[in-house]
């Protein structure tokens, strides 16, 4: 019974300084994301198809600060001692992460297609694209994230402690490593290259004369990131 050894309670040192560096990441999480969605629906211009990604990110990452941080820093304190509502907190956790990384993702291949072809793009994206996306992303992770209050956990412990890792099946834990961050990951790694390769190939044609092309596409690249992350 491995993770039976932890400690029902944490050094007061170390617990405070946890706690002190979760309020503050929380507090600037929340302050953050809440002017990115004030901002995105306060100015109308800012409201096109690729910047809903942006707002689905914030709101997920609004929510972390707001839910998710507090119920970790609760979870490291051994509490809730109820069952369910341990696990609720602890499933709530892999939901919002979850719908952040799929968020991200959305908007990295949103922003591939931008690229590579930009006149389909224009026509063929609205709003409406964006939302089945968002929704989509957001179902998945409700999907994933409450898979342990439904059954795929390690049952209740013997003490009313809420661990993490006494509660939270180590098999469920890798399958959630694979699926939120191994894979998405990939995705986004392979879809920058493409980003790379698309870009190399339109200054290749139209700036050969570039003494560093390398340079350039550099350049271009951190603009394109700047452009499109700057409301974050």
């Amino acid at each position: 019974m491995p993770f039976m050894a932890f400690p029902t309670t944490v050094p007061a040192k170390a617990e405070s300084h946890y706690i002190a560096l979760e309020v503050f990441v929380a507090l600037a999480t929340i302050v953050g994301n809440f002017f990115v969605i004030m901002v995105f629906f306060r100015f109308s211009t800012l409201r096109t198809p690729s910047n809903y990604y942006i707002l689905s990110l914030a709101v997920a990452d609004l929510f972390v600060g707001v839910f998710a941080i507090p119920f970790a820093i609760l979870v490291y304190l051994g509490l809730p001692r109820d069952f369910k509502a341990c696990l609720f907190m602890n499933s709530l956790l892999m939901l919002l992460c979850t719908a952040s990384i799929l968020s991200l993702v959305a908007l990295t291949v949103d922003r591939y297609w931008a690229i590579s072809r930009p006149f389909h793009y224009k026509r063929q994206v609205n709003k409406r694209v964006p939302a089945v996306a968002i929704c989509t992303s957001w179902i998945l992770s409700i999907l994933i994230g409450l898979i342990p209050v439904f059954g795929w956990n390690k049952g209740k412990p013997k003490e009313p402690r809420c661990f993490f890792l006494e509660v939270m099946d180590l098999r469920y834990l890798l399958f959630i490593y694979v699926v939120t961050i191994l894979l998405p990951s990939l995705v986004i790694i392979v879809v920058y290259m493409r980003i790379y390769k698309t870009v190399r190939r339109h200054v290749s044609i139209h700036f050969h004369f570039f003494p560093f092309p390398s340079l350039l596409i550099g350049i271009l690249l951190i603009n394109f990131t700047i452009d499109h992350f700057s409301i974050i």
